[in-house]
This record gives structure tokens, sequence and C-alpha cells, in this order.
């Protein structure tokens, strides 16, 4: 199987506003966008054409330029949207745990484990089904 090409497009902003893309690996491969969802649109089409090949028979590493205080804060609101994914599944996991231990430990019936815990009888079922 033959190796995947990987190209880097950088995204900056225009004096217009617009999004401008240039292709590192091939700087004649460029284009420009209002937005930058057409800007990824854009600089793929543009680059199968160029090279005379499918969209997806190659892959894009976006470089995407933006001020440092800017790339700061997008970086801080990633890390604490991870750590917050990582809470709500453990959280997930010692419900689980202390549904199973109030049901079959402690004998309750899942409507009470529902009142002790503050979920409905039928999350309940759900966290002792799964």
């Amino acid at each position: 199987m033959a190796k995947r090409k990987i190209y880097t497009a950088v995204f900056e902003r225009g004096r217009d506003s617009a999004w401008e893309v240039e292709l590192v690996e091939e700087p004649r491969v460029h284009t420009f966008a209002r937005t930058l969802v057409k800007a990824r649109l854009y600089i793929r089409e543009a680059t199968a054409a160029w090279f005379d090949v499918e969209e997806d028979t190659f892959d894009l590493i976006e470089d995407v330029r933006l001020p440092k205080v800017v790339k700061n804060r997008v970086a801080k609101a990633h890390r604490e949207r991870e750590r917050a994914q990582s809470a709500q599944e453990a959280a997930l996991t010692t419900t689980k745990e202390a549904a199973e231990a109030l049901v079959r430990i402690g004998h309750l019936s899942t409507r009470d484990a529902a009142e002790v815990l503050g979920l409905s009888h039928q999350r309940i079922q759900q966290l002792l089904a799964s």
C-alpha cells in the first residue's frame, strides 16, 4: 500500500479579513475564502487539482496562524474541555459504581437508589444494564 502524501496548509487572515491559504511544500498552490470552512475545502480542491490526484488520497496538516494571545486562549479552552470530558467520564464511572452498590449491596430498589443519587429510576436501570 502506497504511503499517503502529507502537505501542510498555512492559513492566515488577509487585510480584507479573508483566509489566505498556501501549501508549504508548493507555494504555487494557494487559495482564499471568507470562512475557514470554505478555505479548507478550497485548499483541498486546489491541492488535488495541482497534483492531479483525488482529494481523499492525501492528508493536510493545518497551520492556522493566529496572534499568540489568541492561540494561548484557544489552547487553554481545548485543555479545559479535555479536563471536563475526563471529569464527566469519572463521574459516570463513579455514579455507576454507586448505583451498583446501592442496589446489589445495599439492597435498595432502583427507585430508592435513584432518589439517593438524584437520578431517574430509568437512568439507574441504564447504568446497571451497561
